[in-house]
């Protein structure tokens, strides 16, 4: 298993949980290899997203398909990407 994490800022925390939720899990959840997706609030101004895929291919091509649909849908100002995170899964219990 391949996971990708990713640290974003964002000035409307509600709205980037609302698109996460209603937008952007049910596109990225047809990409192949799609295992989950997680938002973890860690802020009033921050998210982390956890995306969980079969192998290192799909997860790092979920990488280029979630940035692209960031900038298609003009979401550039609202999630600012702080930091991305990923790598197989070594150990899970």
């Amino acid at each position: 298993m391949y996971i990708v994490i990713k640290k974003f800022h964002s000035s409307s925390i509600d709205e980037t949980i609302e698109n996460a939720k209603n937008e952007f899990l049910p596109m990225i959840s047809k990409l192949p290899g799609f295992v989950s997706y997680n938002i973890i609030k860690a802020a009033e101004d921050m998210v982390v997203s956890i995306l969980s895929f079969a192998s290192e291919a799909e997860g790092k091509a979920s990488t280029v398909t979630a940035f692209a649909w960031v900038k298609e849908n003009g979401f550039d100002a609202l999630y600012q990407v702080q930091e991305v995170i990923e790598g197989e899964v070594v150990v899970e219990g």
